[in-house]
Protein backbone atom coordinates (compact mmCIF):
# COMPACT_ATOMS: atom_id res chain seq x y z
CA UNK A 1 0.00 0.00 0.00
CA UNK A 2 2.78 2.34 0.38
CA UNK A 3 4.34 2.29 -2.84
CA UNK A 4 0.73 3.23 -3.94
CA UNK A 5 0.55 5.69 -1.97
CA UNK A 6 3.80 7.67 -2.66
CA UNK A 7 3.15 6.87 -6.71
CA UNK A 8 -0.31 8.68 -6.03
CA UNK A 9 0.75 11.76 -4.54
CA UNK A 10 4.05 12.15 -6.10
CA UNK A 11 4.27 10.69 -9.56
CA UNK A 12 0.57 9.38 -10.71
CA UNK A 13 1.45 9.05 -13.86
CA UNK A 14 5.25 7.21 -12.87
CA UNK A 15 5.12 3.80 -14.80
CA UNK A 16 3.51 5.50 -18.10
CA UNK A 17 6.36 7.73 -18.52
CA UNK A 18 10.22 7.56 -19.63
CA UNK A 19 11.53 9.58 -16.54
CA UNK A 20 9.87 12.87 -17.64
CA UNK A 21 6.26 14.28 -17.21
CA UNK A 22 5.96 16.80 -19.42
CA UNK A 23 2.26 17.15 -18.30
CA UNK A 24 3.28 17.48 -14.93
CA UNK A 25 6.09 20.46 -15.72
CA UNK A 26 3.98 22.36 -17.51
CA UNK A 27 1.34 21.88 -14.53
CA UNK A 28 3.76 23.59 -12.24
CA UNK A 29 5.07 25.60 -14.22
CA UNK A 30 1.56 27.12 -14.67
CA UNK A 31 0.72 27.13 -10.88
CA UNK A 32 3.89 28.57 -9.92
CA UNK A 33 3.45 31.51 -12.69
CA UNK A 34 0.09 31.81 -11.14
CA UNK A 35 1.56 31.62 -7.87
CA UNK A 36 4.70 34.38 -8.66
CA UNK A 37 6.88 31.50 -6.51
CA UNK A 38 7.57 28.16 -6.83
CA UNK A 39 5.23 26.24 -4.93
CA UNK A 40 4.96 22.67 -6.54
CA UNK A 41 7.80 20.85 -8.74
CA UNK A 42 7.38 18.83 -11.61
CA UNK A 43 9.56 16.27 -11.14
CA UNK A 44 9.34 12.70 -11.62
CA UNK A 45 10.40 10.27 -8.96
CA UNK A 46 13.00 8.96 -11.47
CA UNK A 47 13.93 12.59 -11.86
CA UNK A 48 14.63 13.42 -7.91
CA UNK A 49 16.09 9.74 -7.47
CA UNK A 50 18.85 10.63 -10.42
CA UNK A 51 19.29 13.73 -8.65
CA UNK A 52 19.79 12.55 -4.93
CA UNK A 53 22.06 9.80 -6.05
CA UNK A 54 24.19 11.45 -8.78
CA UNK A 55 24.15 15.18 -8.51
CA UNK A 56 25.53 16.99 -5.02
CA UNK A 57 23.42 19.82 -3.50
CA UNK A 58 25.23 22.26 -4.57
CA UNK A 59 24.33 26.45 -4.17
CA UNK A 60 25.99 29.32 -5.68
CA UNK A 61 25.95 32.90 -3.42
CA UNK A 62 26.83 34.37 -5.92
CA UNK A 63 24.65 36.45 -8.08
CA UNK A 64 21.10 35.53 -9.30
CA UNK A 65 22.24 35.34 -12.54
CA UNK A 66 24.86 33.10 -11.83
CA UNK A 67 22.35 30.88 -9.53
CA UNK A 68 19.52 30.94 -12.45
CA UNK A 69 22.39 29.46 -15.11
CA UNK A 70 23.56 26.55 -12.40
CA UNK A 71 20.24 25.80 -11.98
CA UNK A 72 19.49 25.00 -15.40
CA UNK A 73 22.22 23.04 -15.88
CA UNK A 74 21.78 20.71 -13.22
CA UNK A 75 18.00 20.51 -14.34
CA UNK A 76 19.52 19.32 -17.67
CA UNK A 77 21.71 16.89 -15.94
CA UNK A 78 18.71 15.76 -14.12
CA UNK A 79 16.75 15.22 -17.36
CA UNK A 80 19.46 13.20 -18.57
CA UNK A 81 20.21 11.49 -15.80
CA UNK A 82 16.48 10.46 -15.58
CA UNK A 83 15.77 9.28 -19.12
CA UNK A 84 19.20 7.10 -18.82
CA UNK A 85 18.09 5.53 -15.35
CA UNK A 86 14.71 4.89 -17.35
CA UNK A 87 16.84 2.54 -20.14
CA UNK A 88 19.36 1.09 -17.04
CA UNK A 89 16.21 -0.28 -14.59
CA UNK A 90 12.72 -1.06 -14.19
CA UNK A 91 10.40 1.20 -13.01
CA UNK A 92 10.55 -0.70 -9.99
CA UNK A 93 13.84 -0.94 -9.42
CA UNK A 94 13.74 3.10 -9.68
CA UNK A 95 11.21 3.12 -7.24
CA UNK A 96 13.18 1.27 -4.51
CA UNK A 97 16.26 3.25 -4.90
CA UNK A 98 13.80 6.10 -4.28
CA UNK A 99 12.47 4.80 -1.23
CA UNK A 100 15.59 3.87 0.58
CA UNK A 101 17.24 6.74 0.46
CA UNK A 102 14.86 9.89 0.64
CA UNK A 103 14.82 11.94 3.63
CA UNK A 104 11.87 11.39 5.81
CA UNK A 105 12.70 13.68 8.73
CA UNK A 106 14.33 13.46 12.19
CA UNK A 107 16.82 11.78 10.78
CA UNK A 108 15.17 8.66 8.93
CA UNK A 109 16.22 8.30 5.56
CA UNK A 110 14.67 5.47 3.46
CA UNK A 111 11.17 3.60 4.46
CA UNK A 112 12.51 1.26 6.85
CA UNK A 113 13.79 3.96 9.05
CA UNK A 114 11.18 5.74 8.74
CA UNK A 115 8.76 3.49 9.65
CA UNK A 116 10.98 2.94 13.15
CA UNK A 117 11.59 6.14 13.22
CA UNK A 118 7.75 7.25 13.60
CA UNK A 119 5.97 3.86 14.19
CA UNK A 120 8.36 1.52 15.61
CA UNK A 121 8.11 -1.12 13.29
CA UNK A 122 9.00 -2.66 9.85
CA UNK A 123 7.31 -1.44 7.29
CA UNK A 124 5.88 -4.39 5.84
CA UNK A 125 3.71 -3.99 9.28
CA UNK A 126 2.32 -0.34 8.60
CA UNK A 127 -1.42 0.22 8.45
CA UNK A 128 -2.91 2.26 5.58
CA UNK A 129 -3.02 5.27 7.34
CA UNK A 130 0.67 5.36 8.84
CA UNK A 131 1.50 4.42 5.00
CA UNK A 132 0.21 7.33 3.87
CA UNK A 133 1.08 9.35 6.57
CA UNK A 134 5.04 8.09 5.76
CA UNK A 135 3.79 8.43 2.21
CA UNK A 136 2.37 12.36 2.69
CA UNK A 137 6.10 13.23 4.52
CA UNK A 138 8.26 13.08 1.40
CA UNK A 139 6.91 16.35 0.07
CA UNK A 140 8.28 18.13 3.45
CA UNK A 141 9.40 16.35 5.89
CA UNK A 142 9.57 19.75 8.65
CA UNK A 143 6.12 20.51 7.59
CA UNK A 144 4.39 17.35 7.91
CA UNK A 145 6.35 15.52 11.14
CA UNK A 146 3.97 14.25 13.00
CA UNK A 147 6.52 14.92 15.87
CA UNK A 148 6.92 17.93 15.52
CA UNK A 149 3.03 19.08 13.51
CA UNK A 150 0.57 16.53 13.91
CA UNK A 151 -1.91 18.57 12.43
CA UNK A 152 -0.37 19.20 9.55
CA UNK A 153 0.74 15.60 9.54
CA UNK A 154 -3.01 14.07 9.61
CA UNK A 155 -4.10 16.92 7.13
CA UNK A 156 -1.27 15.52 4.74
CA UNK A 157 -2.24 11.89 5.28
CA UNK A 158 -5.87 13.10 4.69
CA UNK A 159 -4.83 14.44 0.95
CA UNK A 160 -2.88 11.12 0.22
CA UNK A 161 -5.49 9.19 1.34
CA UNK A 162 -8.11 11.41 -0.58
CA UNK A 163 -5.76 10.97 -4.04
CA UNK A 164 -5.62 7.48 -3.58
CA UNK A 165 -9.44 7.65 -3.48
CA UNK A 166 -9.50 9.35 -6.31
CA UNK A 167 -7.63 7.24 -8.68
CA UNK A 168 -9.79 4.29 -7.78
CA UNK A 169 -6.96 2.27 -5.44
CA UNK A 170 -8.84 3.17 -2.26
CA UNK A 171 -12.54 3.09 -1.09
Amino acid sequence: FFLEAVVAIEDTRFYQHLGLDPRAIMRAAVTNLQAQKIVEGGSTITQQTAKNLYLTPERTWDRKLKEIYYALIRKVKELFLALRMELHYSKDEILEMYLNQIYFGHGAYGIQMASRTYFGKAAKDLTDSEAALLAGIIRSPGNYSPFLKPEGARNRRDVVLNRLVELGRLT
